[in-house]
């Protein structure tokens, strides 16, 4: 499939994501899911898309309000290419050295190019939740595999924290990937907005 069909089906995806939920907010996601992908004919990687795309907006606003302040990064240690990172693991996960061999430089660059502090490079879901429970972010952006993201939205909701999750697009346990612009995209949720009132504040 073409890199401009992905992003059209994305597109219509979250369009009719967003028209769901305005019109029904309490049926079962799963069951949410299934009828927009039979409506739009769904193969199952774009089903588990929509499912977490739910996630999303039903998590949207909350993390749209969260200053970035208040924000933190997850990257899956799995990206990384194994025999050419560079980098170390520590206290918090893997500390990237910058090398450029896969897209976690790339990710971290853009993060803090917005304004985030906290990023973490993790080797799985207890890591976040330890993480999460102790720098007590409101909000947070993780980037993961169907599984580990569901799992994720389960527990950061019990711990109050908005979350927000990107989809790998390669899955496994070694050298995966994400989309960038997606991810991009995510991270620039009320960032236009808290700029806006940081102005006003300063004028």
């Amino acid at each position: 499939m073409k890199e401009g069909n992905k992003v059209n089906m994305a597109d219509r995806i979250k369009r009719a994501v967003a028209e769901f939920l305005d019109v029904t907010t309490n049926l079962d996601i799963s069951e949410a899911t299934q009828v927009v992908a039979q409506k739009l004919g769904l193969n199952e990687r774009w089903t588990k898309y929509t499912h977490i795309e739910f996630r999303n907006k039903l998590n949207e606003l909350a993390f749209r309000e969260t200053p970035l302040e208040k924000r933190a990064v997850f990257l899956p240690h799995c990206i990384r290419k194994q025999n050419k990172c560079k980098g170390k693991y520590g206290k918090f996960g893997l500390e990237c050295k910058g090398c450029g061999a896969c897209q976690i430089a790339e990710l971290i660059r853009i993060s803090k190019e917005i304004g985030y502090k906290d990023i973490f490079v993790v080797p799985g879901g207890s890591m976040v939740i330890k993480i999460i429970k102790k720098i007590k972010p409101k909000a947070a952006l993780g980037v993961a595999c169907y599984n580990e993201l569901n799992l994720a939205f389960n527990a950061l909701r019990k711990l109050g924290v908005a979350a927000q999750g990107v989809l790998l697009l390669k899955e496994g346990c070694s050298e995966t990937f994400t989309n960038i612009e997606e991810f991009r995209e995510k991270a620039m949720l009320g960032v236009e907005n808290a700029n806006k009132i940081k102005k006003q504040k300063s004028d």
